[in-house]
């Protein structure tokens, strides 16, 4: 079992947005912070997002150890080789519990830190593996979009059906009659 890098991700992106929430119910946070701390600092930030941002970090707020902790998980992401990626991953955990103990509202970032040490033999099988979930993201994107079109089906046949007809080669089809 290979763990894709995408939920791992994703669990950090929850985790930081639970600490936001939490602490905007006790604090005025930047206005543009709720999607800032949702994207990487380096890409697709707009002037609003990287001034929220800067002004988050500079207000000490917990929201933005959060932030920090998941960036720092992109620096794992790009190790070149299982090796640097074990060492990187295990620098990364303790890095991350160490700013994780500066208050109870980081839970879910200790959560999240939690299942990855829990699951960090399954996520470094990704720099030795070739297996992806990719192509059942995509599928299930196929079946949302067949879901979607027909706003509920009466049976299950009807509903693969429709799979089949989105899903199909159908210019291939016709190509070859």
């Amino acid at each position: 079992m290979t763990v894709d890098w995408f939920h791992v991700v994703q669990l950090f992106t929850r985790a930081v947005d639970d600490v936001r929430k939490a602490e905007a119910r006790l604090v005025k946070m930047p206005s543009a912070v709720r999607w800032a701390v949702l994207k990487a600092r380096e890409r697709n930030l707009t002037q609003k997002q990287a001034v929220a941002l800067a002004e988050l970090e500079a207000g000490g707020l917990l929201t933005a150890v959060a932030w920090q902790i998941k960036e720092k998980l992109r620096w794992v992401r790009i190790a070149p080789t299982l090796q640097a990626a074990r060492w990187r991953l295990s620098h990364f955990i303790r890095h991350a519990r160490k700013k994780v103990s500066l208050g109870p509202m980081l839970d879910p970032v200790l959560t999240a830190i939690k299942t990855v040490e829990k699951q960090k033999e399954r996520i470094l099988r990704r720099w030795a593996s070739t297996y992806s979930n990719a192509r059942m993201e995509a599928l299930n994107g196929i079946f949302k979009a067949a879901r979607a079109r027909a706003r509920g089906y009466r049976n299950a046949q009807t509903f693969i059906t429709m799979i089949y007809l989105i899903a199909a080669p159908l210019s291939e089809l016709f190509k070859s009659t």
